[in-house]
């Protein structure tokens, strides 16, 4: 008897199995965006209850009398079914009790059914809409792989005149409507979002490329997600399969822009072989990068009077650039990183007794712990720099340049164990406020963006001005720089409205991100590459090819490092250009000699940071004299060893065929720029 129960019960739920497929089947069909599979269920539906009631009509047999099969019309079934108020149907042989059973029938299919299924299909399709579910037809457009705030930034980079010119499809694997009532309120103007589109997907997944037709858009921005755990592992696997997709499906070129957050990730890309396709144009971007260049290099909306150097440093200047920043964070190292790329100044001697390097002053309460991170990562630059570690007022440590290098750098780096509020580390900042040799910025860049303004208001009252009318600063007014990556109207408020805090200014909004002049940048990259393999090809520089084509494919030749290099090398033109003044064109001796100087102060540190290391004086003196060519490619692909890391001049120092590139970049450094900054041309 247990046996039978327990057979029936396994007969009985697999009746159910196979009965409850139609069904998951309907409520599927009923619950897509797909409107014509939920037409094609009502119309099967009301086909089948139709063609069932006529054979039903068929099979009954007639009551008192006679009724043949021609008089059972299919006619007047399928009038009954469209409308009850065809009953009865006059003349026909069907019995009234049939009639109204079809007419009941019809109101429920043809009616209920019918009108429920339009107003869900316009129901679905508009939450779909709105959710991001719909894919829609672009070309030539514009394509965001990532909800971040940093895609308001890049709507006001590309827009032209006010207006966008091109559509935009963000992709994002958040609430698409949730993203769609934060970012409209923050676009400049709200007619943008006429040609702005949302979609829910996954950015690293090719299905997702694929209906935002990511071949066919000309400019591509991975930006990634906010907040997002392995953020730049999902961009670089999503930046692979871009291309791995434009590479089967695309016939054109685009320009792709992969944005990473962590220092660490750019860090990895520069031993990269060339990455660039025929159909994707690839510029590796940090966000902290971005930010740092933007308030650093002095070629946009801040004026020159709120860079590091003032414009003040040029070669009989007695002063030095003091960058302090507060918070070993990542936003802290790119900015520490950036002002040591661009830091480089004519007042600089080797031989003085006391050399005017730029220092750059780091503090935390945990700086002894994160001083050796940092130092572990740029070994190569710590044997060349001069270095000090500060706790408790003493200087604890203090260290040259390993003597074997020779002492050439003329950035050098300050660690300090403290806060802002320990009383010796504000005595400390008291005495850097009053050397008058000292060109001071204050950058707090700690995590949290109310401890950063905290910090900064609190600081010595020697640190602002306590006047009634706001007035110019003063070149030896410190400017306090303040991390606030949400929102910076606090900060704004207080330096517009506030004169006392007149040398305060807000960095690293979110929204604002995104660097307004990437693609000047970029555009002055490939000239900068363009000088440099004209100079080594030995060709005479006649002027800027007028067709870019020249200039795009030997960018795409290029790796990602010597890509970085050229960056590095445009960016640094506007410090050039305060430090000299205006010039001519072509610049000509002795301030070609004083400008090449400096270009190759600036690549020394750019290789070091980078992860290259220097070699002995002894050991750079015999390569250059009587090296080979392949010990010195093996030393540089093998080792990351570079020769011309080295002083300009003297016996240690580069030899002539090196010093050519240097003076070539910068005897034609104007043709680099004019055509996007033709203010400073």
């Amino acid at each position: 008897m247990k046996c039978i129960r327990k057979w029936i019960r396994f007969v009985w739920k697999r009746v159910l199995c196979v009965l409850d497929r139609p069904l998951l089947w309907f409520d599927r069909a009923f619950s897509t965006h797909n409107g014509w599979l939920q037409l094609a269920v009502v119309a099967v539906l009301c086909v089948l209850s139709t063609v069932a009631l006529w054979c039903l009509w068929l099979a009954c047999k007639p009551v008192g009398g006679i009724c043949h099969v021609e008089d059972r019309s299919l006619k007047d079934v399928i009038r009954l079914i469209l409308g009850a108020t065809n009953y009865p149907v006059q003349g026909s042989a069907m019995p009234g009790w049939y009639q109204l059973l079809i007419a009941i029938v019809g109101t429920m299919v043809f009616t209920a059914f019918l009108i429920s299924t339009l107003s869900n299909i316009l129901t679905n399709r508009a939450a779909s809409h709105r959710k991001g579910y719909l894919h829609y037809y672009f070309s030539d457009h514009v394509l965001i792989l990532g909800g971040s705030k940093v895609a308001v930034g890049i709507l006001n980079s590309i827009a032209v005149g006010g207006k966008l010119k091109k559509d935009v499809v963000i992709l994002t694997n958040r609430d698409a409507e949730q993203l769609w009532d934060e970012l409209v309120p923050m676009l400049p103007d709200e007619r943008w979002k006429k040609r702005l589109m949302i979609y829910h997907g996954e950015r690293n997944m090719e299905k997702a490329l694929r209906y935002c037709q990511a071949e066919l858009a000309s400019a591509i921005y991975i930006t990634g997600e906010d907040g997002e755990a392995d953020h730049d592992s999902i961009n670089v696997d999503c930046w692979k399969r871009l291309r791995g997709w434009r590479e089967k499906k695309a016939t054109a070129l685009a320009q792709c822009y992969l944005l990473l957050e962590r220092n660490a990730s750019a860090y990895l890309f520069n031993a990269l072989p060339k990455e660039d396709t025929l159909t994707m144009e690839t510029t590796i971007m940090n966000r902290l990068d971005s930010v740092a260049q933007q308030l650093l290099i002095g070629d946009g909306a801040m004026p020159k009077d709120f860079t590091l150097d003032r414009g003040a440093m040029n070669e009989g200047s007695e002063s030095h650039v003091h960058l302090v920043v507060v918070g070993m964070t990542q936003m802290g190292y790119a900015l520490a990183t950036t002002a040591a790329h661009l830091c480089h100044y004519p007042n600089f001697k080797e031989d003085d007794e006391h050399p005017k390097r730029t220092v750059i002053t780091f503090i935390d309460p945990a700086a002894d712990e994160e001083r050796k991170f940092f130092k572990g990562r740029y070994p190569g630059l710590f044997e060349l720099s001069h270095s000090t570690y500060m706790e408790e007022r003493k200087r604890s440590a203090k260290s040259g340049p390993v003597e074997k290098y020779g002492d050439f750098l003329d950035v050098e780096w300050e660690f300090v164990k403290g806060s802002v509020v320990d009383e010796w580390v504000c005595d400390m900042l008291r005495d850097w406020r009053s050397d008058k040799k000292q060109l001071l910025t204050l950058a707090f860049c700690g995590l949290e963006a109310e401890r950063n303004l905290a910090q900064a208001l609190y600081l010595p009252r020697e640190f602002y001005r306590y006047v009634e009318e706001k007035s110019p600063l003063d070149l030896r007014d410190p400017l306090i720089w303040v991390y606030q990556p949400d929102n910076s109207a606090l900060v704004e408020t207080a330096y517009e409205e506030v004169s006392r805090y007149a040398n305060l200014r807000p960095f690293g909004t979110m929204t604002e991100s995104f660097d307004p002049q990437t693609e000047k940048r970029v555009a002055a990259a490939k000239r900068i590459n363009y000088l440099y393999k004209k100079e080594g090809e030995g060709k005479l520089y006649a002027g800027m090819p007028k067709d870019k084509k020249e200039l795009d494919a030997m960018w795409r030749e290029l790796p990602y490092a010597e890509k970085l290099s050229s960056f590095y090398s445009a960016n640094s033109i506007h410090t050039k250009l305060r430090c000299v003044g205006a010039l001519s064109k072509p610049i000509e001796e002795p301030l070609l000699t004083t400008l090449a100087k400096l270009e190759h102060a600036r690549w020394n540190m750019e290789k070091l940071l980078v992860g290259f290391s220097a070699l002995p004086e002894q050991e750079r003196k015999r390569l250059n004299e009587r090296g080979t060519k392949e010990e010195i490619d093996r030393l540089k692909k093998k080792e990351f060893k570079h020769k011309d890391i080295a002083p300009y001049d003297g016996d240690y120092g580069i030899p002539e065929s090196s010093k050519k590139y240097d003076k070539a970049i910068v005897k034609n450094m104007i043709d680099v720029i004019e055509h996007d900054y033709p203010q400073l041309a």
